[in-house]
């Protein structure tokens, strides 16, 4: 952060009592880290110099939002490159790498300052590093579904060759149920036939005589 205590003092000349009273006030609250008494007391003095220093008070508290819309409220152009290094440092805490890296490139455009390039290269470096870390994970996140969905194919090719031996166990279950039947039948046939061939052949007879002459002697011995 950068703190305008000098540009305070130099506008001391101008100021009415009241004002030597609020600079001192908020320069005191601002170095004993009272940020935000710093900050009201600041909200009393009306220069560019007052409100980037408010703002500097809103950042401290960790008011990030706050801080930035103050620091862009500040138009002195003798202010632009403590405006523009503050506000990266505030794009930075608020994780904004794009906004942050553009504020700090604006202001070593104005300015060679050893912290605001040191910031620069930092965020940069962070950049490449998350992309780098997002990359790894889309490709994580690639590889994790393509597993996921071979082992749905795996699963379901289990489960349908599972049904398909289910089936094919059935099936043969039925096709070996009608052998049998078809077997049992044939052996049902066989025996049918043997045993009318039986009854053919063990068949009683009983033979009429021929002569009924001997019919009358004979009766004793035949049935007829």
């Amino acid at each position: 952060m950068r703190f305008l205590f000098f540009v305070l003092l130099s506008i001391n000349v101008e100021a009415g009592l009241l004002d030597f009273l609020h600079i001192e006030q908020a320069n005191s609250a601002y170095q004993k880290q009272d940020y935000k008494t710093a900050t009201e007391k600041f909200a009393d003095i009306d220069n560019d110099a007052a409100r980037l220093n408010q703002a500097n008070s809103l950042y401290k508290q960790g008011l990030y939002e706050q801080a930035l819309e103050k620091y862009q409220s500040v138009k002195q152009k003798e202010l632009d490159f403590n405006r523009l290094y503050n506000i990266g440092n505030t794009y930075a805490k608020l994780k904004k790498d794009e906004e942050a890296i553009d504020s700090y490139t604006q202001a070593l455009k104005l300015k060679q300052d050893e912290d605001a390039s040191f910031n620069l290269k930092m965020l940069k470096r962070q950049k490449a590093k998350r992309k780098k870390n997002e990359q790894a994970k889309k490709n994580k996140d690639k590889k994790q579904k393509k597993d996921q969905d071979q082992k749905k194919q795996q699963q379901s090719d289990k489960k349908n060759s599972k049904k398909r031996k289910d089936k094919d166990k059935k099936d043969n279950k039925k096709n070996n149920k009608k052998e049998q039947q078809k077997q049992e039948k044939k052996l049902d046939d066989i025996k049918q036939q043997r045993w009318e061939k039986s009854l053919n052949k063990n068949l009683r007879t009983l033979l009429i005589p021929l002569n009924e002459q001997n019919n009358n002697n004979d009766d004793k011995k035949n049935l007829w």
